[in-house]
């Protein structure tokens, strides 16, 4: 009879803080509306997990081969604990079994302002199968980057109350050094304007290592974006950017 065993592996998430407003409390005496209910990106959310825990991969999908990936739609309360959790995407054999992990996760409360809130983001796992002489290994990991939808582009309500919708990249190269900086440890550090139509308008340089630095500028500068949205309308947005090359300094 074939031997199955099951190997977890888990990745910690770590990315930059992007949120929006999603329902908000209506306040008096004309001050601004507080979200009752912010999105937060995955990424980050993976960063503030306290406590974590992997889904058993079913011995019925691993002899039929079944992997892929399960995200969720996770609603996360003010001390840290998952409410609800939607299956957006995944074979419903691998979505069940990771239903019961949900459960025993455990977030750092997210702090708006100083004070804890709700919280609305995405959280999935990978399964793989590797099959060897032996038997089947079944894989899960916490999912790093979760692709990105159009219900969880990050923004922030202003202080007028308007939900603004930052900049989203949607094409353009990456820099593409010459090979004598291969290797070599170097950043650059930006400001991009990016016009209502998404097109990169211009590209200040604000510092970094001189050798890097056109390479990176010619390639953010082919950069085309979902623009800015503030109020639903098409804006200009000025943003930072970094870029960093080779072993950590």
């Amino acid at each position: 009879m074939m031997r199955i065993r099951t190997i977890f592996a888990l990745f910690v998430c770590c990315a930059a803080v992007g949120f929006a407003q999603d329902r908000v409390d209506t306040q008096s005496q004309g001050q601004p509306a507080r979200p009752r209910v912010i999105r937060v990106s995955g990424e980050v959310m993976g960063a503030m997990v306290q406590h974590r825990a992997l889904p058993v991969y079913p011995d019925e999908a691993m002899t039929k081969g079944i992997q892929g990936d399960v995200i969720f739609k996770i609603d996360i309360d003010e001390t840290g604990k998952i409410l609800l959790s939607v299956p957006v995407e995944g074979d419903p054999l691998l979505v069940a079994a990771s239903v019961g992990a949900l459960r025993d996760f455990r977030f750092q409360p997210y702090l708006l302002g100083g004070t804890p809130i709700r919280v609305e983001t995405q959280l999935g796992f990978h399964f793989s199968v590797e099959r060897n002489g032996s038997g089947v290994n079944g894989h899960v990991e916490c999912i790093s980057s979760i692709p990105s939808r159009p219900e969880f582009r990050t923004g922030v309500v202003n202080d007028k109350g308007v939900l603004v919708l930052d900049p989203r990249k949607m094409s353009g190269p990456e820099p593409q050094l010459p090979p004598e900086l291969a290797g070599k440890s170097g950043s650059v550090y930006l400001t991009v304007v990016i016009g209502a139509d998404g097109k990169v308008q211009d590209v200040k340089v604000i510092g970094g290592d001189e050798p890097f630095i056109n390479p990176v500028v010619a390639a953010v500068k082919q950069g085309v974006y979902e623009p800015q949205l503030v109020d639903g309308k098409p804006s200009v947005a000025t943003t930072e950017a970094s870029y960093h090359f080779g072993p950590r300094r």
